[in-house]
Parts: C-alpha cells; sequence; structure tokens
C-alpha cells in the first residue's frame, strides 16, 4: 500500500509499505477520507510526544472507510461496512475511568496512521470507539466525527445558555464548530480571528458578530468593543480555540464578570501565561480547561452529523480535497491560512 510517513519536522515520505497484519481481535480499513487537521500540522512541524514513537513513523487520525478484513473473533462488524474509528479508547478499569472521566484514562490506547491506504484498527478501539456510518452520512462528513465529539465535549462543560454571550477566539475548524454548536442551540456568538476567509466563513455559517483582531491594534479598543455589543457586561462565556499563550491571556480579559472562560487550545508543554489575579478573584471568573472526548460524546456527535446545519458547515470547514502525494502541500496550505481542513484521499488520482 502506499502511505506518508514521519521522517522528522517537515519530512514526510510517500512510500510504498506491507499493508498492516490484523490479529483476531482487530479490523482492517481502506481508507477513503483521512482529515488534515491541527494536531497533525503540529506533527508535521514539530513532532509528538506521544503518537511518535519511532522514526519512520505513520501518522492521521481523523478518517473514514470500509471494512475490508475482520479478525475471527470480530462479531460486531463485518467486510464491507462503512465505519469511522476514533483515534483513542479508555481502558474502562483506571482511577478515571472508574469516575467516568474516561478523557483523562491513565491506559488510554491511541491509533495513529490513517494517512495510508489501510489502517488497521486496534482491539480496544473496535470495541469501544468505532461506529458503522448511517447511510444517509457520506464518508467525508463521517471523517469529522473526532472533531465534533471533542468540540461537544468542551461546549456541554462551558455552562452555555441561551441567554449568554458565547465569544470564541480562533477560526479553525475547532473554533467554527463551537460557533456552530452555538448558532444550532440559538446563543449568541461573537467570533475573534485573525484571517478574513476563516472570518468570512464564521460570519457565514451564523455567528453574529466578527471582530479581526488585526483591526484592534489596541487591546484597549478591542475590548470596548466586546464590551458595546454586550451591553458592557462582556461575554459571559470565553472559549480559547487557538492554543496560543497570547490568546489564553486575552480570553481571561475579555470575559465579563461572573463568566467562564474555557481553555481549550492546547498550547505547547511548559508554556507560561500571566492572568490578572484582582479579575480573577473579584470579577470570580471561573477557569476550566477540556480535553479529548468520550464514547458517550463520540456517540452524540455521530447524531449531530445527520443536522442539516451542522452539515452545511462541515462543508464550509472542509476547504478542498487532496490526493495523499499531495500531504506536505495540504499542510503548506494548513500553515499560510489559505485552507481550514482538506480531505485528504489515498486512492484519488493515483
Amino acid at each position: 500500500m502506499y502511505a506518508c510517513l514521519f521522517y522528522g519536522p517537515g519530512d514526510i515520505r510517500y512510500e510504498k509499505i506491507p499493508v498492516p497484519k490484523i490479529n483476531e481481535n482487530e479490523i482492517l480499513v481502506k481508507v477513503d477520507t483521512v482529515l488534515t487537521g491541527g494536531t497533525d500540522l503540529k506533527t508535521f512541524k514539530r513532532g509528538h510526544p506521544v503518537l511518535i514513537k519511532k522514526i519512520p513513523s505513520l501518522f492521521g487520525h481523523q478518517f473514514s472507510g470500509e471494512i475490508v478484513m475482520t479478525g475471527k473473533n470480530i462479531k460486531k462488524f463485518s467486510c464491507g461496512q462503512k465505519v469511522v474509528s476514533l483515534n483513542s479508547a479508555p481502558c474502562l478499569e483506571c482511577n478515571f475511568c472508574k469516575k467516568k472521566r474516561f478523557n483523562l484514562c491513565e491506559n488510554i490506547e491511541f491509533l495513529n496512521g490513517a494517512y495510508a491506504e489501510y489502517v488497521s484498527i486496534p482491539e480496544r478501539i473496535v470495541k469501544y470507539n468505532t461506529y458503522i456510518i448511517p447511510e444517509n452520512i457520506d464518508l467525508e462528513t463521517a471523517s469529522i466525527l473526532e472533531s465534533l465529539a471533542v468540540v461537544l465535549h468542551g461546549y456541554e462543560r462551558s455552562e452555555i445558555t441561551k441567554d449568554k454571550t458565547l465569544c470564541v477566539i480562533g477560526t479553525g475548524s475547532i473554533g467554527l464548530l463551537f460557533i456552530a454548536l452555538a448558532k444550532l442551540n440559538k446563543v449568541k456568538v461573537i467570533s475573534i480571528g485573525r484571517n478574513p476567509y476563516k472570518l468570512n466563513i464564521s460570519e457565514k455559517i451564523g455567528a453574529d458578530f466578527v471582530l479581526n483582531i488585526k483591526d484592534f491594534p489596541d487591546e484597549g479598543e478591542l475590548i470596548k468593543k466586546i464590551n458595546s455589543l454586550t451591553n458592557n457586561y462582556g461575554p459571559e462565556v470565553v472559549i480559547e480555540a487557538a492554543g496560543f499563550p497570547e490568546t489564553w491571556e486575552l480570553a481571561a480579559r475579555i470575559a465579563g464578570r461572573g463568566g467562564l472562560v474555557n481553555f481549550f487550545g492546547g498550547c505547547k508543554k511548559g508554556t507560561k501565561v500571566e492572568l490578572d489575579t484582582y479579575k480573577l478573584h473579584y470579577d470570580e471568573l471561573k477557569l476550566i480547561g477540556v480535553f479529548h472526548h468520550t464514547p458517550e460524546y463520540v456517540q452524540k456527535a455521530l447524531g449531530l452529523l445527520s443536522d442539516n446545519y451542522i452539515r452545511s458547515v462541515i462543508k464550509n470547514i472542509i476547504s478542498k480535497t487532496l490526493p495523499l502525494q499531495e500531504l506536505k502541500r495540504a499542510f503548506q496550505m494548513h500553515e499560510s491560512g489559505e485552507v481550514i481542513q482538506i480531505a485528504v484521499k489515498p486512492e484519488e488520482y493515483r
């Protein structure tokens, strides 16, 4: 089969390698669509301490496809079924799993290697986090399931209600999916970003107010503008979905009194931020971090993929289609900001 292998930062190679072998409790999936995303871009640029264990390495994790082989013990699935597998599964036995904090599982198992024609699905992910795609959902749409599940987890933990204003910092796929869930629930949304193309998409999918941070070189003016949109109270909920220390700090500064800030965009390990303790204490800000997904949110997200509005949002998020051999170009387009996500097709055009 053909696959893209990671050899080092900025160095990925399209090569012919053996098709993965599966054991009696695994399945083999022929990949139809694999989506580029923030995690993969970071891996491309600097590697990954968890997902890249040796070099060269397969990578990629947001995908959908068709089962072409099953282990002899597999009863739940059969060849020919269209499926989407998530990038991890909890053990259900550790301290955190017993508390139903499955996303914090101490023995979480990850799946990596979808930038290839075929991918083998480990036993635990087959058992707990692989799903048959409903007939009314196409494979490309289904490939975004992981992102939607992660965002749904973050959304439901953020105490968002119809009477609140949500401010989302960041206009990548994650930020746009937060906006989509808010508009699905009739919540007023302020979208903040710096890329005109992505800000236009946020407006197109329903953001009530769209602010380009470049238009506000003085942060005080940005905060004044946000306050003017919220009756001078500031937003009740701020979601940081960009993953930079400066936007973490901005999120805390623009939140209204009694508000909640969800630091959703992960920064590099060891990153430090400065927060005003006076504002945290006297304005009673609630600060949270939300990580990853759980099988519960995956199942909810799978149901949401049948919603016509959500599907229209996904079509705006998936900006382009490219063949697998052009994966490096896909990441370069990501880095330049000219796309949001790219649907990579391992077999197309070859």
